[in-house]
């Protein structure tokens, strides 16, 4: 006895065989997203040491160098202390003695720090005039070096940018 229908219930058991191509992408699209997110269980945090410690640095001379421009009858300096285990960068007035406008502190895992190729030397400071440039008229450059280095420059100019300083 035929059923009506029974023909194209065969055609579909027939077809149903296999995977379709977007079925397949979707899986390889799910397992690229996994291998992504199980890499970083494999980097270390001191991967990273060198690249935070580099954004603090241009994020506090940015911060330096508006205090400068606000403040026109106050020197404004950036203090950059090191200690065996972290980097503290300070926004102050006069000297690293002055009021403290801003403060931030970042470890230094396995990280050194190198100013204009010579090894770092605490304190430092930095003295921004009333222009918000550095009253020392020079270039600074810094590289973090870590397991992967991390170079800042401090321009004349009180601008600091990711990169060797240009002449």
């Amino acid at each position: 006895m035929d059923v009506p229908g029974g023909a194209l219930v065969n055609i579909v058991r027939e077809r149903n065989h296999g995977f379709t191509m977007i079925e397949l992408i979707m899986v390889i699209v799910v397992l690229g997203i996994l291998a992504v997110s199980a890499s970083s269980l494999f980097t270390t945090k001191s991967n990273y040491v060198a690249f935070i410690a580099k954004d603090q640095l241009i994020s506090m001379s940015l911060l330096a160098q508006q205090a400068a421009l606000a403040q026109q009858n106050t020197n404004i300096v950036l203090c950059i202390l090191q200690s065996a285990d972290d980097w503290t960068f300070e926004v102050r007035e006069t000297d690293c003695s002055g009021a403290l406008y801003v403060q931030a502190t970042t470890e230094r895992t396995n990280v050194g720090l190198t100013q204009n190729g010579s090894a770092f030397s605490s304190p430092q400071t930095f003295a921004y005039n009333t222009l918000a440039s550095l009253s020392s008229g020079s270039n600074v450059t810094f590289v973090f070096d870590g397991d992967v280095d991390e170079t800042v420059c401090l321009a004349s100019t009180g601008y600091a940018y990711e990169g060797t300083c240009q002449l």
